[in-house]
């Protein structure tokens, strides 16, 4: 019986993002005219950058926990009419958008506010507004869709700035690959403590998922000495557990 349960528990996390992505297309709002102007194809020709940002944003992170384009960029979704659904600055190269990118932080800090409150302690974050550049949510996230949890894409945003040309601290980049490699990796193996402890040892599996949120909230602090010896822990912690627990890897 325990390991028919262990077998459900399996399934289920399988099928989870698939039932997630069916339920999200069927709660799209038929009346929401920004989705509904936006995903029109004839914006491959006429502003593609306009038909990405929809494509980006259905069945991602976002859109499942619906967020919509007013959430975030305001205007009135039950306008019909371009002016009037419109009515907020909409250009991003203006200091009173939404989305000025020195704004950005403490736009998508309306949710995140653990990241936030990290980043806000971070070096990026004092530099952006002294000097009025440098690395936001955007640079690594994207726009719409939360692209994070791949260690190419760090790199390549980490590179931007540090490299062998700069001379600005071009190990950080290596140093950020391999901190996010070993956040990955305790991602998965997380998974394996939620089915081998979720039955016998619910408060396990709690402190397990509290840890390793924490180790990834703290990343936004850019603070990768720290970050190095606290991905290492929950690394070495949770392989622990797993190499314990009833479904033993060998």
């Amino acid at each position: 019986m325990n390991f028919l349960r262990i077998m459900f528990y399996k399934m289920i996390l399988l099928l989870l993002p698939v039932f997630f992505t069916a339920i999200s297309v069927s709660y799209t709002d038929a009346n929401d005219t920004c989705v509904e102007c936006h995903k029109n194809i004839k914006f491959i020709n006429q502003n593609r950058v306009l038909f990405d940002y929809y494509r980006t944003w259905i069945n991602s992170t976002h859109e499942i926990e619906g967020v919509k384009c007013m959430d975030c960029h305001g205007g009135d979704p039950t306008k019909s009419d371009k002016k009037k659904a419109h009515k907020d600055n909409f250009s991003s190269l203006t200091v009173t958008d939404r989305f000025y990118f020195e704004k950005i932080p403490e736009r998508c800090g309306k949710c995140h506010k653990a990241v936030l409150k990290n980043f806000t302690e971070s070096e990026h974050y004092k530099v952006l507004l002294k000097k009025g550049t440098g690395p936001h949510c955007s640079t690594c996230h994207g726009s719409m869709n939360a692209d994070v949890y791949y260690t190419s894409v760090i790199s390549r945003s980490c590179e931007n700035c540090h490299n062998a040309y700069t001379k600005n601290l071009p190990a950080v980049a290596g140093e950020a690959d391999k901190i996010l490699h070993r956040i990955n990796v305790a991602h998965v193996y997380k998974r394996w403590v939620l089915i081998d402890y979720l039955d016998k040892d619910p408060v396990k599996v709690e402190e397990i998922i509290t840890l390793y949120k924490n180790v990834a909230e703290s990343w936004h602090t850019f603070d990768f000495e720290e970050l190095d010896q606290k991905s290492q822990d929950l690394l070495n912690k949770i392989k622990s557990l797993v190499s314990r627990g009833p479904l033993a890897r060998k």
